[in-house]
Order: structure tokens, then sequence, then C-alpha cells
């Protein structure tokens, strides 16, 4: 047995049988390939002849002295080569194939044994030039090859190359050259304050493994778009560092490979010490780090790449942390029981003060630290008090006194570029340290409660101030329900914040905020924030609250932490001279038509038939432009009733499957919220199609079709409910008597009219073949006179595609509504 000497150390040869490990041990120009693969035994077994046929590159020791330079490696220090972690990586690289014999190399791309592509180039020359590409674009020449195996067959090959050894590419140069997925965090690793990481993403790293959960192009694009800032602005962030490196773990760690619990990352030798840790969680068939699901996998030669959707970033905790310099604030906050708050989704802004800040606090009040901590409640109100339920960066700060998670108000005054909270001064140097939860500035002295003082501003102005744009925009299309919160009648609001309005966006169905304030229904969503009367968050007891709107507003209460509505109020008791005003982090929607319906036993028929004829999202909230409705409703006993009562209806399915359910239902709704108060004697519109309800008795006891209300004004969100002991059919459909002309002329659709009497559209559709018109309104044609570029109707009436125009309106042949 052959022995050869590695950092002083004796290694005997494996005992496995390996043709390929044979041939290179067996050549004087392969001892560093041979010293390398004894290095690392995995490689040199898994060459073991039982796991091949193999195809291997074969460096020569030239080889490898060559590529020292490119390895970032002195000549001097060419045996630390063998050191180096991803020196396994390195030689897997070179195994181009482990399930077959290729001799000659022929062109085109190979998977390597280490998972990553290698790219064979041949020449068109005499002899042709054999090259093998991997991360250095000039790729190693092949010098020689040969087919190497046992004394009975030749199973393997080596191809020998001389000028450089083929090395993957590295973390850094995967990342760059995928500039449509990682050019942003690329775009970070280049800049100055970065150099360290970079170079440890590259080749000149010392071998060192990095596992990088990289933000996607779009990840980066959303965090500029929710922090308000620019590319430019984000690779001149001072905490960019920091950013990016709690993004990045020492060592290889595959998807396959994770176990859930806290890693370190290389944060954590910067801002954030010891906090700067990811939390991994390893599912069934999914990874999230930080929360966040953990897309594609990337092989690098030194490490491994995982795409996530989504920039990470510690809490405002963490933050506090991961400096010295807070460490009485961060011992306060655990003594307040405040880390599970600011831990949360947030988003908040803390004004920090610093250890000597506390000093002084402490010297001034003639306490210690362990006094200040004996009373919890007070400590955790001075805490809150430096809390913002907001994120306000310092360039977006302004002069304005919002309230903080305590309650009271900060006043900040914001002088040029300069900003100050409560005359201390917020030092620019110091401030945006950016959290994944909000923002924090380091201050200088601790803010002190004020002794409470008499409000000088009406709700709607607080609203203001505390940076409630969205409900101050959504009050001003509300103006009654605005102009009552701005009188003297003390009124408490759940204010939400613009981040609940934005998230409301989906929920109530609309593409923007824009939809959001133009529902029908936003003065009864508004009013659920109102209660008639002033209730601070001391009387906010488990139970229910009447709302404004008319239905009950739930309460939870968990601890200290009040809920509305599964709303939590982030800031209670902001004081006005008419009522007070509490920040909430969702939107409330009050119960809607359906919900409302669902929750009355007496409705159970009803709520099934809606579902089989699928109108229950018609009365829920995510219903853009929010339409009311009034309904009324046939309770169980009036359903059973018209099953008993007719022949054709066996049971309940039979009535479910009735292939005019639709009609029967819509023929109980009418658009609008009606109250009965609200009723008036005659004919109304339903959402039919052409069948009108009867009312009677209105203003005493109201009937509809003769059939007297049970219940009436059971309140919803979006509509009232009036509960009816009969299911109402819809009279039999009369034969027309107007042609599609006519009947453009009796529904109001004078624009629609004259158009088609000018394109000489008129007789056709006053013929007796079918046709499906659909017509626009005279509002809808107005609006096309700008989207046609025109300058008024006489100008679209007079174009020369008007015709082309009206007959993409008409269809052949008769479709109704059920058949689109």
């Amino acid at each position: 047995m052959r022995m050869f000497a590695v950092a002083g150390v004796f290694l005997p040869l494996a005992a496995a049988q390996s043709a390929v490990f044979t041939h290179i041990e067996a050549s004087a120009d392969h001892t560093t390939l041979e010293s390398a693969l004894n290095k690392v035994t995995a490689v040199k077994d898994a060459l073991a002849d039982a796991n091949g046929p193999f195809t291997m590159v074969a460096p020569t020791d030239a080889a490898f002295t060559a590529a020292l330079p490119e390895l970032g490696i002195a000549a001097a220090d060419a045996a630390t080569l063998l050191d180096r972690a991803d020196l396994g990586e390195i030689l897997k690289y070179h195994v181009l194939s482990d399930t077959a014999k290729v001799n000659p190399l022929t062109a085109g791309d190979m998977t390597t044994v280490q998972g990553m592509t290698a790219t064979v180039t041949v020449s068109t020359d005499t002899p042709p030039v054999t090259k093998v590409v991997g991360s250095n674009s000039a790729g190693v020449t092949i010098s020689s090859s040969a087919d190497v195996g046992t004394t009975n067959s030749e199973e393997h090959a080596v191809h020998v190359c001389t000028d450089r050894i083929l090395l993957p590419k590295p973390v850094y140069q995967v990342a760059s050259e995928a500039t449509s997925t990682f050019s942003t965090l690329v775009a970070a690793l280049d800049t100055a304050g970065l150099e360290d990481v970079k170079t440890g993403l590259g080749l000149q790293n010392g071998g060192a493994l990095h596992t990088v959960f990289a933000p996607t192009n779009d990840a980066f694009a959303a965090y500029l778009a929710a922090r308000g800032i620019d590319s430019d602005t984000l690779l001149a962030d001072g905490e960019l560092a920091n950013i990016v490196k709690y993004h990045i773990l020492a060592g290889k760690v595959m998807a396959a490979d994770v176990a859930t619990g806290e890693v370190d990352t290389l944060y954590q030798a910067t801002l954030y010490g010891d906090a700067g840790k990811l939390s991994l969680v390893k599912g069934t068939s999914t990874v999230t780090v930080d929360g966040v699901t953990v897309g594609s996998e990337v092989l690098a030669g030194n490490g491994v790449i995982h795409q996530i959707p989504s920039v990470l970033m510690p809490n405002v905790v963490e933050v506090a942390k991961g400096s010295s310099d807070f460490s009485n604030l961060v011992e306060a906050v655990g003594a307040a029981e405040l880390v599970d708050t600011l831990t949360g989704a947030g988003p908040f802004t803390v004004f920090a003060p610093t250890n000597a800040a506390f000093d002084a606090y402490l010297a001034k009040v003639g306490k210690t630290m362990d006094e200040l901590k004996a009373d919890k409640d007070a400590l955790a109100a001075l805490l809150k008090y430096h809390v913002l339920p907001t994120e306000v960066m310092l360039g977006d700060a302004t002069t304005s006194t919002p309230a903080s998670v305590e309650g009271s108000t900060l006043d900040l005054v914001k002088t040029g570029a300069d900003l100050t909270v409560n005359g201390v001064a917020v030092a620019a140097g110091t401030a945006n340290k950016q959290a994944g939860n909000g923002v924090v500035h380091v201050i200088g002295e601790v803010l002190e409660i004020p002794a409470a003082s008499t409000p000088t501003k009406n709700v709607v102005e607080l609203a203001v101030d505390n940076s409630l744009a969205n409900l101050v925009s959504a009050l001003e299309e509300v103006p009654a329900l605005k102009t009552l919160l701005e009188g003297a009648d003390k009124h408490t609001v759940f204010g939400p914040t613009d981040t609940a309005f934005a998230a409301a966006v989906s929920a109530l169905g609309e593409d923007d905020l824009a939809g959001v304030l133009g529902r029908a229904d936003l003065a009864e969503i508004l009013e659920y924030h109102v209660v008639v009367e002033e209730t601070k968050a001391e009387a906010l007891v488990a139970g229910d609250v009447m709302s404004f709107q008319g239905t009950n507003i739930p309460v939870t209460v968990d601890g200290a932490k009040k809920m509305v509505d599964g709303a939590e109020v982030t800031t209670a008791d902001v004081m006005a001279t008419n009522g007070v005003l509490h920040v909430i982090n969702q939107v409330m929607l009050p119960p809607s038509v359906a919900e409302t319906l669902g929750a009355d036993n007496d409705f159970s028929i009803l709520v099934e038939a809606l579902e089989a004829a699928q109108l229950t999202a018609t009365f829920g909230w995510a219903n853009k432009g929010g339409a009311m409705h009034t309904v009324f409703a046939p309770t169980d006993a009036a359903f059973q009733a018209l099953i008993d009562g007719d022949a054709s209806i066996e049971n309940k399915a039979a009535l479910l499957a009735l292939p005019n359910l639709a009609d029967i239902l819509k023929y109980h709704v009418v658009s609008g919220k009606v109250m009965a108060a609200g009723l008036t004697d005659g004919e109304v519109d339903t959402l039919h199609s052409t069948a009108k309800l009867t009312v009677t008795g209105a203003g005493s006891a109201p009937m509809i079709n003769d059939n007297a209300v049970a219940t009436a004004d059971i309140l919803a969100g979006n509509g009232v409910i009036h509960k009816i002991g009969a299911v109402l059919m819809p009279p039999a459909s009369s034969s027309p008597t107007m042609n599609l002309i006519e009947l453009a002329a009796d529904k109001s659709l004078a624009n629609l009219a004259t158009a088609l009497e000018t394109a000489e559209l008129k007789t056709t559709l006053e013929g007796a073949e079918k046709y499906t018109v659909f017509g626009p309104t005279d509002s809808a044609f107005a609006a096309a006179v700008t989207a046609l570029g025109e300058a008024d109707l006489t100008a679209v009436l007079a174009r020369a595609d008007l015709a082309e125009i009206l007959k993409y309106h008409v269809v052949e042949g008769e479709t109704k509504a059920e058949a689109l």
C-alpha cells in the first residue's frame, strides 16, 4: 500500500477499486490531483469502479499551479489549496459524467457530478481543439485523453488538461449572469460597503461556502415601492450592507438539508450582533425563511442560491438588540413585556434612547434601573410613548403631532432636513435604521410623557395628524359623516391605518384605493367605525358595542390587547375635543347581507338557494362597486310551503335544481338600501330582468305582493333584509311588443338610437330577424368622446367608422344573459 503526506499527516489509500484513481496515482504529472482526492476521500471513494463509468477531466500539477492566481492564492501558499472548504465541489466538477464513458468529448453541455453544467467546445481546426468551459470563459484545453479500466475492460475516460483547472461558477458569477432575476442584488453587492461579501461569494475567498436567500428583482421593486424610494437611494443607503448580509449564511445548505430552527447570518458580525438570525421552517413540501416561502434552488461552485420573493429584514427589537448602546432599552422592553408587541407586523417608528440617555433619565427621576423596571405598567407606558404606529422615515417626517402607541402625542418639528421629537434632535447619521416591521431613529434623551392636557383638535383633525390619510380621503367622500365628526357631539372613531386601507382593496374586490373610495356602501363601512359616545380603551370590554351604522361591533380582550371585530387597537385613547380616536390595523366590515342571512336559522334554505344559483357573492363584500341591496327574504317555512304546495317541486333538492331559481331569487331583491319607512306604495324594480314587486300599506303595515313583512329592517353592512312568510314568484313573461329600436328609446338610450339611425342600421334592427344588442347608456357614449379623441358627441356620430363600432355591439341571433 502506497502512502503520501498531506499537511504532515499520512493517509492510507482507500481499498475500494478505482481504475480512475489508479490511473491518476500512476501519473507523475498528477500528484496534486492525487493529493486532493486523498484529502477529500468522499470524492475519491465515489470514483470506485462500481459507481461508474466515469468521464473525468484530470488537471496536471502545472494546471493546478496556473490556477493559483485565479483562486487568489500566492505561489508560496500553494499548499492551502488542499485546505479549501470548496475543494470537494471543485473535484466533483471535474467529473463530467458518472453514467457514461465519453471519449472523444463532443460539443455541448454536460451535467457534472457536482450538479452544475460544464460546456464542451470542439473547434474546426485540424486537429480539432477540445475545451471544457466552467467559470472561466477561456476554459481548459484537453491535451490528451485515455480510456482506463480494469484488466478486462476499459470503463472510464480521463481527459488531461495542463493550462488550468476546471472551476465551477461561484455564487457571485451565477447571480451576475441571471440579470433578469438578480440584477438588483448584484448591484447591491457591487457597492462600496459590500466588497468583503462580494469577495466571499467569488473564487478568491479562501474556499468558503455560502448559502444566499436571494430576493428577486420583483422583490426589491416591492421593497422600494413600500419604502417610497428608488434603486439609487437604496444603493446609497448606509443600511444596505446589513440588509444584504441578513440574507447570507456561512456554509452550503440545500433545501433538502434544511432543519427547522434559527440560523446565524453574516449580519451578526455587524449591526445586529446575536440578534440577526433567520428563522427556517422545513415543511412537508416547502421551506420558509422568516415566513417567506423559498423558491427555486440554484447551484454554485461555492454554495447555493435560494430564490425568494421578498426582501428579509429583522424587526425593530432585533435592531436594538444588535447594538450594545441600546442594552438598557432592550432590558426595559423585556421587563415591560413589550417584545411580542414590537416584533409584530407593525409598521412602527421607534425613537430609541441610548444607554447614556437612560442613565441621564434615571439620575433625573432618582431611580435605579431595577426600580424603573419594578413598575411594569408605568415602564410600558413610557416605552410606548417612544413608538409611533406607522413607519416614518426621516425624509418623510413633517411638522405634526402624531399619537404614540401610548396614546399621548409627540411633537415633531421638521426644519429643512432636520427633525426634532419633543425638542430632542434626531441625528441623520443614526436615523433610518430599517427593520422588517418599521424603522429605528436613535435619540439622546428619554422622552417623558406629558401631563394630560385639554384636547384642541376634533376627531377628523386628529386623523390628519396621525397619518390616517386614506381615512380622511374616505370621509371626504361621505360629507355628512365628516361634518358629524367635526361637530361638537362626542363620538368614538376606530381609525384604520393607510396600510389597513391598502389591504382592504383586495378584500372588497376593488382594483385600487380609488375603487374603495367610490363604493356605494362606503358610508356604511365608515359608519361601522363610529360609536355614538366617547369610549376610552379601558371601557372596551369583551362583548358588543353598537356602531353608528346600526350593527354591533364585537369586542374581544386578550390581556392588554384590545380587538374590535378582529382589528387590533394599535394606538388607543387619542383624545379629541369631540371624542376619542383609536387607531386600528384593519378596515372593519359590518356583516354583509350574505353573512347576516347565514347567521339566521330562519333563512337556511334561502342561503342554500343563493349558493345553488351562484348569487351569494352578489351579497358579499368582494363586490366591485359596493352595490347595496334590499332583500325580501322568505323564511324556511315559506320555502317549505312552496314545496308542499307545488307538485312539480318534489323536495328541497328539486327546488334548488329549478332552472329559473336565479330569476325567482332576483325577484326578491331591490337595488339600494330601502328601510321599511322608506317603502312607498306602487311597483318597484327588482334584480329580475322584467318582473316588478308591488308594495302596499307603506308607512304602517307594508305588504309585498300582498304578503306581510313579518320582521322589517334587519340591518346588514351592504343592505337591509325584510323577513317575509312567502316565496314570491315572478309573473310569467309576456310577449314582447317592441322591437330593438323601440326598446332603446324606451330604456332612455337616446344616443344609441341616434347613432343607429346615423349609421343606417336602424332598418336592420327594426326588422323581423333576431339580434342581440349590447346597448351603451348615454353616459357611456359621453365617456367615449374622449376615448375616441373627439371634441363632442356630434363628432362621434360623424365618424367614418361609426357603423363598425355599432356593429361590434350586435350579435346575430337572440342570446339571453343566462347563455352568456
